[in-house]
């Protein structure tokens, strides 16, 4: 096509979309629109016979692959969360924790049966 650059239009824009209609028109014959239905409908048919799986077959090895990788990544998330449990285990055992100390001291003589039992009673409590 050419550019039209005044309004005056060019006279092979016509021949042009002349021919385009006609290489683009719809079929004007019966004939091409029965054949064309009789595909569709035979396409149709022969589908329809396959079962669903059937349209699988191509996707096993992909299928296998990504299990697979998928098994490999379950395993590790696995290995490493048990290995950092075990590391917070280890830390917390080994980590000296607080203990409660009273701050009375007693004076004289050993501590009574009754002095013992409140001190063991508060050592559990804290």
């Amino acid at each position: 096509m050419n550019i039209v650059r005044d309004d005056d239009r060019d006279p092979r824009d016509e021949d042009l979309q002349g021919a385009l209609r006609a290489a683009f028109a719809a079929p004007v014959e019966e004939s091409y629109w029965a054949g064309l239905e009789r595909r569709i409908m035979a396409r149709i048919q022969r589908e329809a016979a396959r079962e669903w799986w059937s349209y699988f077959p191509g996707w096993v090895r992909v299928g296998l692959a990504a299990a697979a990788i998928a098994l490999f990544i379950a395993g590790v998330a696995a290995w490493r969360t048990r290995e950092t449990q075990e590391t917070i285990a280890y830390r917390e055992l080994l980590t000296p924790s607080e203990v409660p100390v009273l701050t009375e001291t007693f004076r004289g003589d050993r501590p009574n049966a009754k002095t013992r039992e409140a001190t063991l009673r508060y050592l559990l409590q804290h």
